[in-house]
């Protein structure tokens, strides 16, 4: 019971947090060789915490869920239009998953371009290459090394709030 106690605490301190930090959110869809539930949190007005969770596709089937995180700064808000925000941004990852075969964890980078509508929409479009290990029926191997994984663009489509 104590432990069950604690754990509610944590949680609702972490809560809390999230809702009493006035700094911009997201929430939506990111896809591409993977579809995945994203939620942005602003740390400030040049960065924010990107979170994924989603299901991992090859070939077209669901073989595993996946997990990602990454600490993006924008890099610049070009004035492309008079309505709206541009900005490209990068930084740092980590992604990890289980598959039907096994798990992996690697750490990699995430650079892409955005755009914030006037109303509450956001879009943008960006790439996560990442390289670690992955653990496949007892033996241990180079994960991204034989494939382009996370090089393939991605399309997110969040409603700010």
């Amino acid at each position: 019971m104590p432990m069950r106690r604690l754990s509610f605490i944590l949680i609702a301190i972490i809560a809390t947090t999230f809702v009493a930090n006035s700094q911009p959110r997201a929430l939506g869809l990111r896809a591409g060789m993977d579809c995945q539930l994203s939620y942005e949190h602003g740390m400030s007005s040049n960065d924010f915490i990107e979170v994924d969770l989603g299901v991992e596709f090859v070939y077209g089937y669901a073989v595993g869920l996946n997990a990602a995180a990454g600490y993006n700064f924008m890099v610049a808000q070009p004035k492309w239009t008079q309505k709206g925000e541009w900005g490209f941004y990068a930084g740092p990852a980590v992604k990890m998953g289980y598959l039907w075969v096994g798990g992996y964890l690697a750490v990699g980078a995430q650079v892409g371009l955005e755009y914030n509508f006037n109303f509450p929409l956001q879009v943008s479009l960006d790439i996560r290459p990442a390289a670690g290990v992955a653990i496949e029926g007892g033996s241990c191997r180079i994960y991204g090394a034989d494939a382009i994984l996370g090089s393939i663009p991605c399309l997110s489509v969040r409603y700010r709030f």
